[in-house]
């Protein structure tokens, strides 16, 4: 008597049986990823190798509209017995590979549980990079004039960026940047529960916003600071600078007390701060703020209502 393979041999059967495809495709300079998707990219002549599991493929969509290749998965058209096999406690992981190949990449935008690795440095104009939806960015390295960096969602991005002009970076909900810079001029836009981890410089200008319980953390030596806390968010900065404005408000807190600067100009209602200054400390503190400092500063004082001023370590 035959003996008929269970539905879940069966589905380990089809797991196994991936198809490779060369897919020719036109010129492009961005990307778009949605779905499972692994994508590498390399520089090179414009191309596209896919790997996928070979009942799947029909249904995986690879074109070029404007300039941009997009990569997803058309879910809704897979036959509902196909289906089945990849949902579940025991479902199958579906396969989808790309290595994609450009000489140069302006913008990338990932969501969707979409995973991105760069291989090499690539040269871009004004470079932006988008992940949303639990997408991961493993490695990217970009070399461009500006970029703009944006995470919302729980995405996660490792990033290198050499910029002449600058970055901007905004993260959201519970997304995860490490960062690595340099250029003229870093700005900050850091809310909700995401973490910013962010090295390099120097630069001109640092212009970091946080807010909700977000957590920032630059190391970097600037010019000019400033910063602006609302909510339960934290900064926490190290390296050099020479001047620096603070405004925080409810619980908020900022660390720069490795960050020596030349003067600082604190306006604080609720918040906390602490600075490392040599000349001046420009203040103003009310409801229930503090204020510590190290060094030997002038203090001009604008207003302390209910808060503290005090010297570091008597905290």
């Amino acid at each position: 008597m035959a003996v008929l393979a269970s539905p879940l041999l069966q589905a380990q059967s089809l797991s196994a049986k991936l198809t490779d495809k060369q897919i020719p495709v036109s010129e492009f300079n961005s990307l778009n990823v949605s779905d499972d998707f692994e994508v590498t990219l390399a520089r090179g002549a414009y191309g596209v190798r896919l790997t996928v599991d070979e009942q799947l493929a029909p249904y995986v969509e690879v074109y070029v509209k404007a300039k941009t290749l997009f990569l997803s998965y058309d879910e809704k058209s897979v036959p509902k017995e196909l289906r089945k096999l990849y949902k579940g406690r025991n479902g199958l992981t579906p396969v989808f590979r790309v290595t994609a190949y450009t000489p140069e990449i302006q913008s990338i935008s990932l969501s969707d549980n979409a995973t991105f690795i760069g291989v090499e440095e690539f040269l871009s104009s004004q470079f932006e990079l988008t992940a949303i939806g639990k997408s991961q960015v493993k490695n990217l390295s970009v070399s461009a004039s500006t970029a703009k960096i944006i995470l919302k969602k729980n995405a996660q991005a490792v990033v290198s960026v050499r910029s002449e002009r600058g970055v901007e970076v905004n993260t959201d909900n519970n997304s995860n940047l490490k960062l690595t810079f340099t250029g003229n001029e870093l700005a900050v836009n850091s809310e909700g529960s995401s973490v910013l981890v962010a090295s390099g410089g120097p630069c001109s200008v640092m212009n970091i916003f946080s807010a909700g319980s977000a957590q920032v953390s630059v190391t970097a030596d600037a010019d000019r600071v400033d910063l602006t806390t609302e909510g339960s968010s934290r900064v926490v900065l190290t390296g050099r600078g020479e001047t620096m404005t603070v405004k925080g408000t409810r619980s908020s807190s900022v660390d720069a007390y490795s960050m020596p600067v030349k003067t600082v100009d604190v306006n604080l209602s609720g918040a906390s701060a602490t600075v490392n200054v040599d000349k001046e400390v420009k203040v103003t503190l009310v409801s229930g703020a503090s204020l510590y400092y190290s060094g030997t500063p002038v203090f001009q004082i604008d207003k302390i209502v209910k808060s503290t001023l005090a010297p570091y370590g008597t905290k």
